[in-house]
């Protein structure tokens, strides 16, 4: 299957590194214009490079969790490529603690950030997919939103929200042509793994491959996801191939999760 997205604009938050980037650089390898955003100068220059600076790549610094930021975002890269046909919402993960160890300003910015984020970002760019009559939107949340995770209240909570509304904006904008739907992140070689593998290892006294190796253990294909590797899922999600799916939570997990559903 080729997937051909020429002339099509796509805009991913959080975008810099990690899963974010890698889904960056596939969308523009498949002819899409991308707009990119990271809270850090530094980090978003090194991810333009990364992606060859070129005419249909737009990177631009700002907190996806400021409301006025994401106006901005979304009006300079209409702008900048003159429509927005694809939107990947991603976020950094909330802080780990458990729910009773958790203050209210911590609950805030969370559901601000990754919560909050996405349903900003979705209604400002559905109009312009409305009056293109096409659309694609992916929420990448975690399979701690279907399969609550010890110690993870805060993700839980916020990403159990983005597929719950993933599942409701899916059904009033589908006769628009317009899909949306969730990808449920499993373990992804990414610098917020490592955070909370460095994070356990304080407590328990394993060493980082150590804790590498008994994770790929439980994971039925042996192995935890590379971003380019979970870049594949997304990218055929937003591609035209995909029409048909909609308002799907879709586990992208090597087989880790245990719900049959």
């Amino acid at each position: 299957m080729i997937i051909n997205l020429t002339g099509k604009t796509a805009l991913v938050s959080a975008s810099s590194k990690g899963i974010g980037l890698a889904i960056g650089k596939a969308l523009l390898e498949a002819g899409a214009n991308v707009c990119i955003c990271s809270r850090s100068e530094d980090n978003l220059r090194t991810a333009e490079h990364a992606l060859n600076g070129s005419e249909h790549v737009l990177a631009i610094a700002g907190d996806i969790a400021n409301p006025e930021f994401l106006e901005q975002l979304v009006n300079k890269a209409h702008e900048h490529f003159g429509s927005i046909d694809i939107l990947v919402n991603n976020s950094g993960g909330p802080p780990a603690g458990e729910a009773l160890s958790l203050t209210e300003e911590q609950w805030l910015a969370a559901i601000n950030g990754n919560l909050l984020s996405v349903i900003r970002l979705s209604t400002l760019v559905i109009p312009f997919m409305k009056n293109n009559g096409w659309g694609r939107i992916v929420n990448l949340t975690s399979t701690a939103a279907r399969e609550p995770a010890a110690g993870m209240a805060l993700s839980n909570v916020t990403r159990a929200g983005v597929a719950a509304y993933t599942k409701t904006l899916a059904q009033e904008v589908g006769p628009f042509g317009i899909t949306v739907n969730t990808i449920l992140t499993g373990g992804v070689l990414t610098d917020r793994l490592n955070s909370l593998l460095e994070r356990n290892s304080k407590d328990t006294g394993e060493s980082l491959q150590d804790a590498m190796t008994r994770i790929e253990k439980t994971i039925p294909v042996r192995h935890i996801s590379t971003p380019e590797e979970f870049a594949h899922a997304t990218l055929f999600l937003v591609s035209p191939q995909a029409s048909y799916i909609n308002g799907a939570a879709i586990p992208v997990d090597g087989g880790a999760s245990k719900g049959i559903f």
